[in-house]
């Protein structure tokens, strides 16, 4: 926990020090090219989420039989790489080009779009709906002694 708490703290300085390390090997102008570019990246970004979102959700559920977590997760990556974007610096650009890589994760399986029970929702042999199977009844006899109330 508190290496985790150390890190957030120290964040800030390592964005400070990758600028002024950036600055004096390639100039001044340079880096303030970069950050206003990535600035305008992450803006561009950001004004585009929601319709992205909803097309690659769209897009994602349409598939049938399986759905990739990182496909579902896409438009919240999409959205941090974008915040990564805002902030000045060079850590925080190379991590949103990590979340914006395409990545094909484990995927899901998801059943059929008719329902659970197969082809068309059928679940029976008539496709009533009705579920089959073979029960047995337990009833524990209970000493009368045991009761709470007579």
């Amino acid at each position: 926990m508190r290496a985790i708490l150390l890190l957030i703290l120290a964040y800030p300085f390592l964005e400070v020090a990758s600028l002024v390390y950036m600055a004096d090997h390639f100039g001044g102008g340079f880096v303030l090219g970069w950050v206003v570019v990535s600035a305008l990246i992450g803006v561009l970004m950001l004004r585009n989420q929601k319709v992205g979102a909803l097309l690659t959700l769209g897009a994602v559920l349409r598939k049938p039989g399986e759905v990739s977590l990182y496909g579902l997760l896409w438009p919240l990556r999409f959205l941090l790489a974008g915040v990564l974007f805002l902030i000045p610096g060079f850590i925080s650009d190379v991590l949103a080009v990590l979340l914006l890589l395409p990545l094909k994760g484990p995927s899901l399986k998801v059943p059929p779009a008719g329902g659970f029970g197969g082809a068309g929702g059928q679940s029976g042999p008539a496709g009533d709906g009705a579920i089959e199977g073979e029960y047995t009844r337990v009833d524990e006899t209970v000493d009368p002694d045991r009761r709470l109330h007579k």
